[in-house]
């Protein structure tokens, strides 16, 4: 699974390349890194510039959810849909594993990522089990529909 936007490319990547997680570990060097349990296995996702990592995203499965998760673009390569490419081919991979919906969680003040996230068709939502109210409600979930399979398939250059 590839994109392909001018000079940049977005493919998977996989943990046990070294060079991948240095790379990473740059991207993150400001802040900190996201730390994650080796279970569920994450998919992760990056966006080159040449053979320079300009962005990071991740999507895992557990308790038969589809989490996307840590979505970063380097400040000086951000507003050329490169966030917007990463979340596409993660929800579409979530889709080509047999997922019927699409989660992520994120702070209300993240203005940028909620509207965008809000676009695609996700509805904030309080998770089963949670007791929550509008301020603490950070969960967000896209369901699964043809109309949304046809629109990432045109996202991303594939047939319907």
């Amino acid at each position: 699974m590839t994109f392909d936007t001018n000079a940049i490319q977005i493919r998977r990547v996989t943990s046990e390349d070294a060079g991948w997680k240095r790379q990473f570990n740059a991207l993150y060097a400001d802040c900190p890194n996201p730390k994650h349990d080796p279970k569920p296995e994450h998919a992760y996702f990056a966006a080159y510039n040449g053979k320079t990592i300009v962005g990071h995203s991740e999507i895992y499965h557990e308790d038969d959810k589809w989490i996307m998760d840590s979505l970063r673009v380097k400040a000086e390569f951000r507003e050329q849909g490169i966030a917007k490419a990463l979340t596409n081919i993660r929800i579409a991979y979530a889709i080509s594993n047999g997922a019927k919906e699409v989660w992520y969680s994120c702070h209300d003040d993240n203005l940028m990522t909620t509207c965008c996230h809000v676009r695609l068709g996700f509805k904030k939502i309080c998770p089963p089990h949670h007791n929550c109210t509008p301020a603490t409600t950070h969960w967000y979930r896209l369901k699964v529909t043809k109309t949304l399979i046809a629109k990432l398939n045109k996202a991303n250059n594939l047939p319907a």
